[in-house]
């Protein structure tokens, strides 16, 4: 069994305004990846170009080790998808569709997916396209997990959603992980999920990658520090990301290597904050903006 759940090379896909790529990425079976971008970024574009519902102009994609255009059927039964992706059956009954899309799962788990719609609170008679945002994606959701697949890519599937739902799917997606070879890549604008559920994170920017890297490094790496001194060579630091005063502090993404530098430079920290994930994505899309400018 390959250690990667999906692989992307060199994936790119041109509109008139827009364009996705080239997007190199790699995704480790077992993990969960977070994929943050602004609206426009290219979120929902790699998700639909992965699925095949619109073919890239360059790159390739492997899902579970095997190019996505061999045997589609094969790794698409192993993949849930939540991606406003039922809009031609918006007008059959929840029923209806989850009777068509059982069809091509062979793990298509009756029993669970009568279970989720309890959970969620969904009537199963009412038309799709009758149903609010939120209740449609729970309802999505709900088809995505209902077959147990491998590997879950989820656009957005919280949004919309009501509160309560929203921590009952946190809750499944973190037993669903409790299976070692279950992989999650999800797009999400709600930190708290990002928070809470992912190993890694991958930062989109106008259809590019900026940055990917593990949760963990955010309490590890980024810090606030507050200072007695500046001097040139430390505002002008690759770390040093910002610097503000009254009272003098900076914002470093490698407090490490900063803290050194300080002492070297014979500057004391008078205090240390950690940023929150909020600030440390703040601070990336910001800089992403400026180097485009």
């Amino acid at each position: 069994m390959t250690s990667s759940a999906l692989t992307l090379v060199g994936l790119s896909k041109e509109y008139k305004s827009f364009t996705l790529g080239p997007v190199d990425f790699e995704v480790q079976r077992g993990t969960v990846v977070s994929l943050i971008g602004t609206n426009g970024s290219g979120k929902s574009t790699l998700f639909h170009t992965i699925m095949g519902i619109v073919q890239p102009e360059k790159g390739t994609v492997q899902v579970f080790g095997e190019d996505y255009k061999k045997n589609e059927v094969a790794w698409k039964q192993k993949v849930g998808y939540v991606g406003e992706q039922y809009g031609t059956l918006a007008y059959l009954t929840v029923k209806e569709i989850a009777a068509f899309v059982s069809r091509w799962y062979p793990s298509w788990d009756q029993h669970k997916y009568l279970g989720l719609l309890k959970r969620y609170q969904i009537d199963e008679n009412k038309k799709f396209n009758k149903s609010s945002k939120g209740t449609r994606r729970k309802i999505e959701f709900i088809l995505a997990m209902s077959h147990s697949p491998e590997l879950l890519l989820l656009d957005e599937p919280s949004e919309g959603v009501d509160i309560v739902s929203q921590r009952k799917m946190k809750e499944d997606l973190l037993e669903y992980m409790n299976n070692e070879n279950h992989t999650i890549v999800i797009a999400t604008h709600i930190l708290d999920e990002v928070r809470q559920i992912s190993d890694y994170i991958c930062v989109l920017d106008q259809g590019k990658i900026v940055t990917a890297f593990e949760k963990d490094e955010i309490y590890e790496k980024w810090a606030r520090l507050w200072v007695s001194d500046l001097t040139d060579t430390v505002r002008n630091h690759q770390h040093t990301l910002d610097v503000t005063h009254p009272p003098l502090q900076l914002v470093t993404d490698n407090v490490e290597s900063t803290e050194a530098l300080l002492e070297q430079e014979g500057i004391q920290v008078t205090h240390r904050q950690s940023l929150s994930l909020d600030e440390v994505i703040t601070f990336i899309l910001e800089a992403a903006s400026h180097s485009k400018e």
